[in-house]
C-alpha cells in the first residue's frame, strides 16, 4: 500500500463521478498485477452515496479536507491542489475518474520512481499515434509552458513535491492573477488543472526535473477528445462515440475504431461506460451487484436465477468461451 492511485469524485447534476470511480477501481482490481489500490476522495453530498459496494472496492475513501473549493461548480476541479494532503501512499499517482486500464502497467512505477514528479506530458490518439494537434493547449503552446496533463501525474512524498503542491494551491487559488501575469500570449477564461499545475512547475523552475517529454510510451494514455485524434475534423463529432465506434470483447479487450485499446484509456464522454453494458439492458439483465472475487475474478449478481442463465448464453456465445461454467452459475 506505498503506491496507489488517487482521484476526485464529486458529483454533479449531470454526472457521476462516483460510478466512474467505482468502474475505475473494478478495472484496476483485474487488470493491475501489483499496484491495484485506489484511493477516491469525496465532498459531504457525494459521500452521502456510499453504499456497501463502494467501500468493499475502494481502498480508500477520504473526505475532501478544509473547505470544498469546488462547491457550486459544475467543473468541479477546484480541489486538485490538495492531492499532496489528501493521499495515503508514498508514492502516488493522479487520475481523472474517466478512464480504464485494459492492460497491466504495473511495470511503469519502478521508472516513475526515479524522479520525485513526473508529470506525463505526451498523449496518444485511439490509434496509438503521439498526439501532435494543440486544438485544446494553444494557450500552453503559445506562452512556451510545459505540456502537463493532471489526468496521469506521478509524485512522491517529500520536499520537492510539497513545495510543488504549495505553489499549485497559491495559483489555484488566485489563477485569474496568474493568468494575467504569466501567460501574455493568450490565456484561458477558465480554472484548467492541467494549466495550474503547469504553471507551478514553470514558476518553481522544475520543468527539467518533473517532465521527460522525449519519453512517448511512458507516462501516457490514450486521450479521447475529439479534435486531438489526427483525423479531419468533418470526420469527427465533437462527442467522440457518435463517430468512431468501440467493439467490446471483454473489460480488458476491446478496439476503437478497430484499432486495439493498449494504454490507459481516458474515455472522456461520460456515458461511453454505459455502452460496455447497453447489451445486458437489452436483454433486460438485471445486475443487482458485482465486486471482485478471489483470484482477481469479476463477480456479477442479478436479480435471479433465469437472468444469470440468459446472460452466461449470451456472454459465451459472443466471445466464444465457456467461462461462466462454474458451481456459482448453476
Amino acid at each position: 500500500m506505498t503506491r496507489g492511485y488517487i482521484v476526485i469524485a464529486q458529483n454533479n447534476d449531470t454526472t457521476d463521478y462516483l460510478e466512474q470511480a467505482y468502474a475505475l477501481a473494478l478495472n484496476l482490481k483485474l487488470t493491475q498485477s501489483t499496484v491495484n489500490n485506489l484511493t477516491v476522495c469525496v465532498d459531504t453530498n457525494t459521500k452521502k452515496l456510499i453504499t456497501q459496494k463502494h467501500k468493499d472496492i475502494f481502498d480508500h475513501i477520504v473526505d475532501i479536507p478544509w473547505l470544498d473549493d469546488a462547491e457550486g461548480k459544475d467543473w468541479k476541479i477546484n480541489n486538485k491542489w490538495k492531492y499532496y494532503y489528501m493521499t495515503p501512499y508514498k508514492e502516488t499517482v493522479i487520475l481523472d475518474t474517466d478512464m480504464i486500464f485494459p492492460t497491466d502497467v504495473s511495470h511503469w512505477w519502478d521508472m516513475l520512481s526515479e524522479k520525485d514528479i513526473w508529470a506525463c506530458t505526451n498523449v496518444k490518439t485511439y490509434r496509438g499515434e503521439p498526439i501532435v494537434d494543440n486544438y485544446y493547449r494553444l494557450h500552453l503552446k503559445n506562452n512556451d509552458m510545459p505540456n502537463v496533463y493532471t489526468a496521469f501525474f506521478y509524485f512522491k512524498q517529500c520536499p520537492l513535491a510539497e513545495e510543488f503542491f504549495k505553489m499549485t494551491q497559491i495559483v489555484f487559488e488566485n489563477w485569474e492573477r496568474f493568468y494575467f501575469k504569466y501567460m501574455p500570449k493568450g490565456k484561458p477564461e477558465w480554472l484548467s488543472a492541467d494549466v495550474a499545475f503547469s504553471l507551478a512547475i514553470q514558476l518553481l523552475g522544475i520543468e527539467d526535473e518533473t517532465t521527460m517529454d522525449h519519453m512517448t510510451e511512458l507516462p501516457t494514455f490514450i486521450h479521447m477528445k475529439s479534435r486531438i485524434q489526427n483525423i479531419p475534423t468533418s470526420l469527427v463529432e465533437d462527442d467522440w462515440t457518435k463517430s468512431i465506434p468501440t467493439y467490446y470483447n471483454k473489460y480488458n479487450n476491446f478496439k476503437v475504431g478497430n484499432f486495439q485499446i493498449t494504454y490507459p484509456f481516458h474515455y472522456v464522454e461520460k456515458h461511453w461506460m454505459d455502452q460496455l453494458f447497453a447489451w445486458m439492458r437489452l436483454e433486460r439483465i438485471k445486475v443487482t451487484g458485482y465486486k471482485i472475487v478471489k483470484n482477481q475474478k469479476l463477480r456479477l449478481d442479478f436479480k435471479n436465477a433465469k437472468m444469470a442463465t440468459v446472460f452466461a448464453l449470451k456472454y459465451d456465445n459472443e466471445i466464444k468461451k465457456k467461462i461462466f461454467r462454474t458451481p456459482e452459475w448453476s
